[in-house]
């Protein structure tokens, strides 16, 4: 029998981006379902950067696993060279009404210069109920 109260049944985990460089281009956000979970925790994390490169991230949502694509909160957030940066969105904060349920992080780097960053996406507080402990 699984124990439910271990990391990964508490916590999903997935690659939002292989650890790649980037220089003047953009990732392909890769979509995860947010159907049974309440927090998205995105951690990017880079390694020096080069000259004036400059990388930054914008978490983005899509209606199910193929449609429209859209940012998810306010501007782009900025990532500094040898750095773990965190984003987070609630579910509450997709566009629900508009059918939006998955999310994904778009790592842009405009400067022309090498930028090493990958990415991965932690689902949290799954939306069933937990079994309780053993007495």
């Amino acid at each position: 029998m699984a124990n439910v109260h271990t990391f990964e049944y508490n916590i999903k985990h997935d690659v939002a981006m292989a650890y790649a460089t980037l220089n003047n281009s953009a990732n392909t956000p890769t979509y995860y379902s947010m159907a049974n979970y309440d927090l998205a925790v995105f951690v990017v994390f880079t390694g020096t950067l080069t000259g004036a490169a400059s990388l930054t991230a914008q978490m983005r949502q899509r209606i199910g696993a193929a449609g429209t694509e859209a940012n998810l909160g306010t501007a782009a957030t900025i990532v500094t060279d040898d750095a773990t940066t965190v984003l987070q969105a609630r579910g509450e904060e997709l566009t629900v009404n508009s059918g939006y349920t998955h999310v994904g992080i778009l790592l842009t780097e405009t400067a022309t210069a090498n930028a090493i960053v990958g990415a991965v996406l932690l689902r949290l507080r799954a939306r069933y109920k937990q079994a309780t402990l053993p007495a």
